[in-house]
């Protein structure tokens, strides 16, 4: 246990300093998201992601026609989405979803680390203050999973592929 404990706080302090040198070079050299958000990263946390939606229960047949997220796309004009909408709604997945009692219990190891990077990559890279011109949709989809409780943070989690499909859209990764 004790070593899980060092093992643990030694990955955090490494990604911690990671980050850390990200921001340092996109703050210096102007990269944008596509080229700091590390495929290697995508390509863990949909590995992990698929690990964790096969610990879930099984949904009931009626919850499965229910969609939670807002049906965006990264190519179409009348629903295109951005880095910073990306960036909202990982901190409503963050806040909502991954910090649940509930899925913590099942989270595979590091999984958080990971995507405290990815969250954190996303923060300096989209420097913008002004909110998306989605935030309201962004908003009722954080209120959707709270009002279903575990079941909405269940059902979260079996679309957060579509998540990270769209941020490899987005960085044109195409690893999924």
């Amino acid at each position: 246990m004790f070593l899980l404990l060092i093992r643990t706080s030694a990955l955090t302090l490494l990604i911690a300093l990671a980050a850390g040198q990200v921001t340092t070079a996109t703050d210096e050299r102007g990269l944008t998201c596509p080229q700091v958000i590390p495929i290697e990263l995508i390509r863990d946390l949909w590995s992990w992601t698929r690990q964790l939606i096969n610990k879930l229960p099984k949904e009931e047949k009626s919850s499965r026609r229910l969609r939670l997220l807002p049906k965006f796309c990264t190519k179409c004009p009348e629903r295109a989405i951005g880095w910073l909408e990306m960036r909202q709604v990982i901190d409503v997945y963050q806040r909502s979803v991954f910090s649940k009692d509930v899925v913590q219990k099942l989270l595979p190891l590091h999984y958080n680390e990971l995507l405290y990077r990815l969250q954190h990559t996303l923060q300096h890279c989209v420097s913008s203050s002004k909110s998306s011109k989605w935030f309201k949709i962004i908003k009722k989809l954080e209120r959707k999973i709270k009002k279903r409780k575990d079941e909405g943070v269940r059902k979260a989690v079996g679309e957060f592929t579509f998540v990270l499909r769209w941020i490899d859209e987005l960085a044109q990764h195409h690893i999924l």
